[in-house]
Parts: structure tokens; C-alpha cells; sequence
């Protein structure tokens, strides 16, 4: 059965699973049957058991052999407890509402979150053998529905570990115990451990991850981004000059892109330049300023309040999104195109190649193109981290590109969007659009602010060749 076969019945399907069994049945195998169908065609909501408290799910098994079909229903705010997947395995489908998935890891007796993956209808949530994690619901009004695929078979909750993170009680569940909770009767429990772990919670941190699945199209993340940004607009200034690291980053790129200005304007005279992306305006000022010349700024941001700071500071922006060059785009009308601490925001691989390519087309032979990455390389960075999700919660299967990755400010409540790319990639489009003299620089981040270094943020350029 494939994602592009019309409805069907759940029960048909898991009745006929013991005589068109998955060979061989493995954590693999049984993912990429799962990921092939599209469950939100079938008659689950035929199937989906009735709670018997607002405060606990409920379960309904489908299915046991040749693995375990279970459809689970969860009220509104509703969670089951951090428990060990340990000699199981699966996945799980979001079918209705917000899935909430919150992994951890546990070390010389101390628990600590690992990430969170939050699942919308359509969404898989794959669950490894080892895996320590928590389900909510991530609604408080509407209800969950997700449908789950274990092997071997979890006949009852037996030998189930739960983990109560506030007083560092495990519980081992025995046969009788219906749900996965740490709030049923002793009597559903084997045994109860007191100061069994020690629970660390994350350390402060100014952004967290939440990763999406399905991922968003490339309309929705646009959207999210906006929301994101108008969320701050009014304190986005303010917020690079707080944050140490990021100020004197920006200061260091707008100054070479300054210095890039001043050599090209030995040879020829710079009367234009486009800043893609040039959101309040405020480094675009700053780079004419350092540059020591005098020329007419130009930009693109999708973000209003953002544009109507951007256009007070006297720069002539056009309002609209970097999907669609060829609204603003100006055949050989630039001497130079920046596009700054935004290239990773651009929602696919398909978008960053076509603004590449629109930023060749802007300028004049002759001109440069200055654009700032995130490195997926950097280790301080959550490049290397988003590389082993895309693997581990398999994301490629749900619309990912390696390198992307979801987060939000810790005090804000928009998602937004961002990838990593490699120095290989990067200078693989800038090629394909036809730029010459490229050059890629690793400038410190969160080491060596601000100065060439191993880890930081790939800044590159490239000229357009003059005829």
C-alpha cells in the first residue's frame, strides 16, 4: 500500500498483516512501510477509544502479530510519563492535533532533555530501541489522536520504566497498569524506586529547537519567519547590540562587505546596491557609512515593520518575499547585492539556488555579491546537531533538507526557520549561478567573534565576470 492509494480500513489492514508480513521485520524496515503510507485515509476515527479520565490517555490495540497496531487518544494538556523504550521499537503517527515528542538521555544516573519534535497530522515520530522520551498532547483545547507501531509486541505495559522527574522516583510498571503514568495505584506498579536519577533541566539559552513534521511548505515557513521577525521588529537593533557575540559579528561582516566596496570602487564607480533581506535598514546605513562613498541603497524584505524602519533610514525597499525574484529583480542594475544573516532563513534548497542566480542576473559585470551561512560544521553551533537529527528522527522522509532545523526565541512564541550549509554547497551555487573569484571565510562566532576562525559562519563573495 502506498501514500497515493485512497481510503481504507484499519482493521482490513491489520488483519491482513500476519499473511503479508514485513521481511525481515526490522526497526528499518517496519519505518519505511509506515512512511509509505499515508494513515490519515483510513477510518481511524472509527477506532478511537473513548477516555475514561481527562487526565490520562486511552488505548486501543488493533493489532499483535506480527507487531503491535495501537491507536491512542489523548485529552487536551494530556501526558504520559518519560519512559525507556528498552527491547521495542516503532514509530508514531500524528493523525489529528499537535504531537508533542520530548527525547532525553540519561548518564551516570542523570536525565537530561535531549530535543523535542513536534508532529502536526501526517507527522512520524520514529522511536528507536533505547529511546527515553515523553508524549503530550500539545494542545490544551483539542484532542490527540495517534496511531503507534511496536516491536516485539507490548501484549500490557509490563517491565515499563517511568521516570518522575521532579522527585527522581522510577517506576517499573507491572501487567495490570493501563497507561504509562506515574500517577495509577501502587498497586500497577512492580516496584518504585526512590532517588533512582537526578533530573538536570537545559541550561538558560536565548533560542531552543523544536523541529516540525511534516515539514512546513515553503508559503507557511515564509509566514512563520514573518511572524518571527515582526515579533521583534521593534527591538531588533536593540537585540544586536545586547548580544555581544552577535554585535560584534555583524560589525566584523558589514565591514568587510564596507572594505569589498571601497577596492571596487578603484576600478569602477558603485552608484547601486541591493541588500536582499535588509530588514530595519540599520546595516545597510552602517556598511555606506564605513565604506566612505556615496550611493543609493536598495532592498527586499517581506517583513512590514521591518521595510517601514528600513525605508525611514532612506533605503528604497520593495516589499516582498526572496521566492519570487523576478518581482523586484533588475537585470545588470548593481554594483553589489548583500544578502546578510538571512540566506539560511530561505525555506529550500530550490529558493537559495534561485536567489543566487537573481543576484548574478542584478548586478553589472563587474559587480560582487556578498552573502553570510550558517556553517553546518560549526560545533558550537547546532549545525552538526541538525545533521544527526535529519538522521535519527528521519527527516528526510518528512520533507527535510539536511540542515534544517525549526526553533524559537525562549520568550517568544513564534517558530521559525533556519539551515545549515556547507562551505562545499555554498560555493557548488555560486558556481552553478556563475560567479567567479569566490571567496569563503569562516568568520568566529561564538569563538573568536568576529575574526577569521575554524567555526563560525561561512562569509562569502563572487563577481560577476565582465564580458
Amino acid at each position: 500500500m502506498s501514500a497515493s492509494q485512497k481510503s481504507f480500513e484499519l482493521e482490513a489492514l491489520c488483519a491482513s498483516l500476519a499473511d503479508d508480513a514485513l521481511q525481515p521485520l526490522t526497526y528499518e524496515v517496519l519505518c519505511r512501510w509506515v512512511e509509505t503510507i499515508d494513515w490519515t485515509l483510513c477510518d481511524w476515527a472509527d477506532h478511537v477509544p473513548k477516555v475514561s479520565s481527562d487526565d490520562d490517555y486511552a488505548r486501543n490495540i488493533l493489532c499483535l502479530d506480527p507487531f503491535e497496531v495501537v491507536l491512542l487518544h489523548w485529552p487536551p494538556g494530556v501526558e504520559s510519563a518519560v519512559h525507556h523504550h528498552e527491547g521495542f521499537w516503532g514509530t508514531v503517527v500524528c493523525l489529528q492535533g499537535v504531537l508533542e515528542n520530548v527525547t532525553y538521555q540519561i548518564n551516570d544516573g542523570v536525565l537530561r532533555q535531549k530535543d523535542v519534535l513536534r508532529a502536526h497530522p501526517k507527522g512520524i515520530v520514529p522511536e528507536p530501541d533505547g529511546t527515553i522520551h515523553k508524549i503530550r498532547n500539545g494542545s490544551d483545547q483539542e484532542a490527540l489522536v495517534t496511531l503507534h507501531f511496536y516491536h516485539p509486541a507490548l501484549e500490557d505495559l509490563d517491565g515499563l520504566v517511568l521516570y518522575d522527574l521532579k522527585s527522581g522516583t522510577a517506576f517499573t510498571c507491572n501487567q495490570s497498569a493501563p497507561t504509562a503514568s506515574i500517577h495509577l495505584p501502587v498497586s500497577n506498579y512492580r516496584s518504585i524506586k526512590e532517588y533512582a536519577f537526578r533530573f538536570e533541566p537545559q541550561p538558560e539559552a536565548s533560542h531552543v529547537q523544536c523541529n516540525i513534521v511534516p515539514k512546513p511548505d515553503a508559503e507557511t515557513i515564509e509566514r512563520m519567519i514573518e511572524g518571527y521577525f515582526a515579533e521583534q521588529a521593534n527591538q531588533y537593533d536593540a537585540l544586536d547590540a545586547q548580544i555581544q557575540k552577535r554585535r560584534h559579528y555583524t560589525a566584523a561582516i558589514d565591514g568587510l562587505v564596507a572594505m569589498g566596496l571601497r577596492t571596487l570602487s578603484d576600478s569602477r564607480p558603485v552608484a547601486r546596491v541591493m541588500h536582499l533581506a535588509c530588514g530595519t535598514g540599520r546595516r545597510a546605513i552602517d556598511i555606506r557609512m564605513e565604506s566612505g562613498l556615496e550611493y543609493t541603497m536598495e532592498g527586499v524584505d517581506m517583513c512590514e515593520e521591518m521595510a517601514a524602519q528600513a525605508a525611514a533610514r532612506d533605503v528604497q525597499v520593495h516589499l516582498g518575499s526572496l521566492r519570487y525574484p523576478q518581482e523586484f529583480i533588475s537585470s545588470e542594475s548593481f554594483d553589489a547585492v548583500t544578502l546578510l544573516y538571512a540566506f539560511g532563513h530561505l525555506p529550500n534548497r530550490k529558493t537559495r539556488r534561485n536567489i543566487i542566480k537573481a543576484s548574478f542576473e542584478m548586478l553589472n559585470p563587474g559587480g560582487v555579491f556578498y552573502v553570510d551561512a550558517f556553517d553546518a560544521e560549526d560545533e558550537y553551533e547546532w549545525g552538526p546537531e541538525a545533521i544527526q537529527q535529519f538522521h535519527d528522527q528521519r527527516l528526510g522522509h518528512q520533507g527535510y533538507e539536511e540542515g534544517d532545523i525549526f526553533y524559537r526565541r525562549t520568550l517568544g512564541e513564534h517558530v521559525a526557520f533556519l539551515h545549515y550549509c556547507s562551505s562545499s554547497r555554498l560555493r557548488s551555487l555560486m558556481e552553478e549561478a556563475g560567479f567567479v573569484d569566490i571567496q569563503v571565510t569562516t568568520i568566529g562566532y561564538d569563538q573568536a567573534v568576529g575574526v577569521e576562525s575554524h567555526n563560525g559562519k561561512l562569509f562569502v563573495s563572487g563577481t560577476k565576470p565582465v564580458e
